[in-house]
């Protein structure tokens, strides 16, 4: 079996964090695996097995047809391409429809927690050979809405490697120390992270990991930390590709985020024992909520927050619940189980 990658470049994001821990993982259990990317590099592609090829596009346009036909050269032996998101799908169903793609099976990761499709995008995903979302209720409405026919829609929740290399279970954490990981964009909410560290005592700080994605949102965040004078207490940080480096720093994790299909980050935190609060949406938190529902909020409800925000600070050990997070891991979000679900939905297609 040979699988072929395909993202545009590897940011710092959930979906291509995935790309890279299913590359290294098919690669580490033998399966002849290489990665398209249609950009150029980017901060994470060296995440990345050293043995694994992976080949740029350095795409200048969507529509240049010298990538294209680079794109075929580079699939033309596959037998499967797995392709994140769905700017990635149009692009490689235009190439297929233009240059007679034909041979490789079709495996659409579908990452984005977004109810709508436009007709070009819906009927592009009618032809892949297996839908797989990240969050059952995207599965549940592909088919209800019939972009795809129910023996091809899968579900496949996200999981991350730990870095072997990372003591992250020995705490140096300082009481009042908060962190947000989420890139910068309106769904991510953090003006609301924001708003809550305004009325907190002095003592706590807040540090937002992310890159920026929307400008204008990006530009309100910087603005709402000048208006409210919070300079001194909210540091902005991007450039981290590997938060586990940080998170023994903290005494607590939020995350506000109005919408998600995972979220990834969040079974980082469980990776991490890292005590978090979440507001209550997508899979992570629909699993987590079964064990440690102390963690989850079901509003925006800013004292509600506020409140559990400062029990968590006050608390002196979270030995219990680092246990269960341990549990929730080795239970839901191993290696092994994430390579045995993923193979089945491989050889599915190609039988």
């Amino acid at each position: 079996m040979k699988v072929v990658l395909i993202n545009d470049r590897l940011n710092a994001g959930g979906a291509e964090k995935v790309l890279i821990f299913v590359a290294n993982l098919l690669y580490q259990n033998k399966v002849d695996v290489s990665v398209v990317l249609l950009l150029e590099k980017s901060v994470l592609d060296d995440q990345l097995n050293a043995k694994i090829p992976v080949f740029y596009l350095n795409r200048k346009s969507r529509f240049e047809l010298k990538s294209f036909y680079k794109l075929r050269y580079f699939v033309k032996d596959a037998d499967i391409v797995h392709i994140h998101s769905r700017y990635n799908l149009r692009y490689y169903m235009v190439a297929k429809i233009l240059l007679s793609i034909n041979k490789p099976k079709i495996f659409f990761h579908e990452h984005v927690p977004s109810f709508k499709l436009d007709f070009i995008t819906k009927f592009f995903i009618q032809k892949v050979n297996a839908y797989v979302a990240v969050q059952e209720k995207m599965k549940d409405w592909a088919i209800r809405t019939n972009a795809v026919k129910i023996e091809r829609a899968f579900y496949l929740a996200n999981t991350v490697n730990v870095p072997i290399e990372t003591d992250i279970k020995k705490h140096r954490s300082v009481d009042g120390k908060i962190l947000m990981v989420a890139n910068f964009r309106e769904i991510k909410n953090q003006l609301f992270a924001i708003s809550l560290l305004a009325d907190l005592p002095k003592e706590y700080t807040l540090d937002l990991y992310g890159t920026v994605d929307e400008v204008h949102y990006f530009d309100k965040i910087k603005q709402k930390i000048k208006n409210q004078l919070l300079e001194s207490r909210i540091r902005v940080v991007g450039g981290v590709t590997n938060i586990y480096d940080h998170l023994s720093k903290y005494k607590l994790a939020i995350h506000t985020a109005t919408a998600e299909t995972g979220p990834l980050v969040l079974v980082e935190y469980l990776n991490a024992g890292l005590p978090f609060i979440t507001y209550n949406t997508g899979d992570v938190v629909n699993l987590v909520n079964q064990y440690l529902p102390e963690f989850i909020i079901n509003d925006f409800n800013k004292t509600e927050w506020l409140n559990k925000i400062k029990m968590f600070n006050q608390k002196n050990n979270f030995d219990n619940e680092k246990i269960m997070m341990k549990s929730i891991i080795q239970q839901h979000f191993s290696a092994s189980e994430y390579f045995s679900k993923l193979i089945f939905i491989y050889q599915h297609i190609l039988s």
